[in-house]
């Protein structure tokens, strides 16, 4: 369980642990505050926590606590006068949110309105800012800066599934037997996720990695360690590298024609557009060996559980929906969702500050 307390303090100097959790990226870690004289003074994991079995990642692990008394830290409101921001006090600052509220709304109406979030907020919170701007005020402008960061992701999954939100969830890494990454370096920005993948890795029974990646990273190394394989297209050609991996399986028949019949539409019109990506041709134009491209069909269309998780070196890129399409088109071919292991998920989260 990972912990951090103030230098030169120990546990039992800790006044109380307060239950929280850790906002600083999706992930949303269960944590203990330590609290000593009213003042945050460390943070811990919580070892029963479904998502981080007791971690952290860095910036909550390291981060949160000198921020919680850095001197830059707004302590009290700001508002404008005659061009300045100046201090002042709570009643002093809402009061003049209302009366400009109700000046626009009279004026103008509710959609003189707009509100932008950060994506790190509880639940409880979304649900009051909501009640607030649209059941309130009326107006339709909420939106976050998750807009720009998984746009792509929703539109794909809607375009695939109907509705935005992803088929799996984190507890699927415990039951799969082979993992996809595509366009995303877990180790760096996801640890608290890579942590949990490397319990599988490094255990009995580990599942095989399959790393798509420019790059050289240490996903890739753990694929090469698990019997998985490393591909690393051009930037720009992602989508060329899935319908490389789509037509091998339908080529090898790796596909649940019964769960295809009966859940999906499209399935002649998808193999027409694939036909011409033959692993020669991928490799043409990806950059890649063609024989790793069968590996890695392989082990999709061999494998019982496959999850893939899908970020912005896929979601932020040429082609984007389509690519990230056809990472869900494997799952619908193979009849790999809506069960324990296999699933296809947005693994959105900027742990180490970087995406």
């Amino acid at each position: 369980m990972d912990q951090y307390l103030d230098e030169g303090l120990t546990d039992r100097e800790v006044d109380r642990w307060v239950q929280s959790a850790c906002l600083l990226c999706s992930n949303g870690c269960g944590a203990d505050i330590a609290v000593k004289d009213g003042r945050m003074v460390g943070i811990r994991g919580r070892a029963g926590d479904t998502v981080s079995h007791g971690r952290l990642g860095p910036k909550g692990l390291y981060g949160s606590t000198p921020w919680a008394s850095f001197p830059d830290r707004l302590t009290r409101p700001l508002i404008r006068e005659a061009g300045r921001l100046v201090e002042t006090d709570w009643e002093t600052a809402m009061g003049r949110i209302v009366e400009v509220s109700k000046r626009l709304l009279k004026e103008k109406g509710p959609l003189s309105h707009g509100f932008y979030t950060s994506g790190q907020l509880f639940l409880e919170e979304y649900y009051t800012l909501a009640v607030i701007g649209k059941a309130g005020l009326g107006t339709p402008h909420m939106d976050g800066n998750t807009r720009l960061c998984t746009a792509t992701s929703a539109a794909a999954f809607k375009e695939s599934f109907g509705a935005d939100g992803q088929p799996g969830s984190y507890t699927d890494i415990e039951h799969c037997d082979a993992i996809f990454l595509y366009g995303h370096n877990m180790p760096e920005t996801q640890t608290v996720l890579w942590t949990r993948i490397l319990d599988r890795s490094r255990g009995d029974d580990p599942p095989r990695i399959v790393c798509v990646d420019p790059r050289r990273t240490a996903v890739a190394e753990e694929a090469d360690r698990t019997g998985g394989v490393h591909l690393a297209p051009r930037v720009g050609t992602n989508l060329a590298l899935m319908n490389g991996l789509t037509r091998e399986l339908l080529v090898h028949d790796w596909i649940d024609r019964a769960w295809v019949d009966a859940h999906t539409i499209g399935l002649d019109d998808l193999r027409e557009t694939v036909d011409p990506y033959t692993p020669e041709h991928v490799a043409e134009v990806c950059g890649i060996d063609p024989e790793d491209l069968r590996t890695a069909a392989r082990i999709f269309g061999e494998s019982e559980n496959v999850l893939s998780t899908v970020l912005q070196g896929f979601y932020q890129s040429h082609q984007a929906t389509a690519a990230s399409v056809a990472v869900h088109n494997l799952h619908l071919l193979r009849g790999m969702i809506g069960r324990p292991g296999p699933a296809t998920c947005a693994a959105s989260s900027v742990a180490a500050g970087v995406s």
